[in-house]
């Protein structure tokens, strides 16, 4: 087995490990070397959404009890209306959210790439990621942040609308917010384990343009053991294309396993990868001309 092969297996078994395991992420320790880093950076990444979210749910509880207690005479249907019209507009959480997954993001792809590009070729080492990666993870940051706010902030209102229908007290509606689902650790911790997948897949896309030896991709089914294959997944299994292609799944059309641009039904629970297609004329090559090709790459991926 290839270098490049070892280091996919034993990603993708840390990442299914990490998926099913119940205990501290910290305990799951890739076989790899130089994946020793990933629990930690993923443990800090889980702990920071957690604060975020605790000081999320701690401003909605604030303004509550704030607007009640200006007023004893107030409704649970004029919270509603201030929660909409003003709570919602200064929630900080999406900007917040935003920065520490560009953070975590960009630490882990460089390391997932640096390690990538050393397994396929030691002639061309990483040394930057291209403006198009950098570009797509400040997008990628906004528009998860985004969605996790509109999560939580609809979740709410459908707490708050159905204590007005039931006719609930003030104090029995504090009591909803307070027990959210998506206030808890466990939401942190499956969006850290859900990105690092993300993660994994974009420095895969990175490291194989980067690498001038590496001329496609190949797609390989690798399922979670407590998930049920999905035939359209097992199907994929080996087919290769360029690079730069797109791979059909399902009519969707996608770059690597859980691509955002893939629906939920193709994205969640996906335990695939993809590994290099290698010519190894150009592996062959000497380091100056590879290094030359490498530069062509990025400078259009910088372009």
């Amino acid at each position: 087995m290839s270098k490049i092969d070892q280091l996919l297996k034993s990603l993708n078994a840390f990442i299914a490990k990490a998926e099913e395991d119940e205990e501290q992420l910290q305990d799951v320790v890739p076989d790899f070397p130089g994946l020793e880093n990933l629990p930690a950076i993923i443990e800090d990444y889980e702990k920071a959404i957690a604060k975020l979210l605790r000081a999320q749910q701690k401003v909605f509880l604030d303004a509550l009890n704030t607007f009640v207690s200006k007023d004893d005479k107030q409704t649970l249907e004029a919270f509603l209306v201030f929660l909409r019209n003003d709570i919602f507009a200064a929630d900080e959480f999406a900007e917040q959210f935003g920065e520490e997954t560009a953070k975590f993001l960009e630490l882990t792809i460089e390391d997932l790439t640096k390690l990538m590009m050393e397994s396929i070729d030691k002639d061309v080492p990483f040394e930057l990621l291209s403006k198009k990666t950098t570009d797509w993870i400040q997008s990628w940051s906004s528009d998860l942040a985004d969605l996790m706010q509109l999560n939580t902030h609809e979740a709410l209102e459908k707490e708050l609308v159905q204590a007005i229908e039931n006719g609930e007290s003030i104090a029995e509606a504090e009591m909803r917010i307070k027990e959210l689902p998506q206030f808890d650790r466990n939401r942190a911790r499956a969006t850290a384990r859900t990105e690092i997948l993300t993660a994994s897949s974009q420095a895969h896309y990175e490291s194989f343009k980067q690498s001038p030896a590496v001329t496609g991709k190949k797609w390989k089914h690798s399922g979670a053991k407590k998930t049920a294959p999905r035939a359209t997944h097992v199907a994929m299994d080996g087919v290769a294309i360029p690079v730069d292609d797109y791979f059909y799944v399902d009519g969707e059309a996608g770059k690597y396993p859980r691509d955002p641009m893939f629906s939920a039904k193709n994205r969640v629970n996906c335990g695939c990868v993809i590994g290099p297609v290698v010519d190894e004329i150009i592996l062959g090559l000497s380091k100056e001309e590879k290094e030359a090709i490498r530069q062509e790459v990025l400078n259009e991926m910088n372009g």
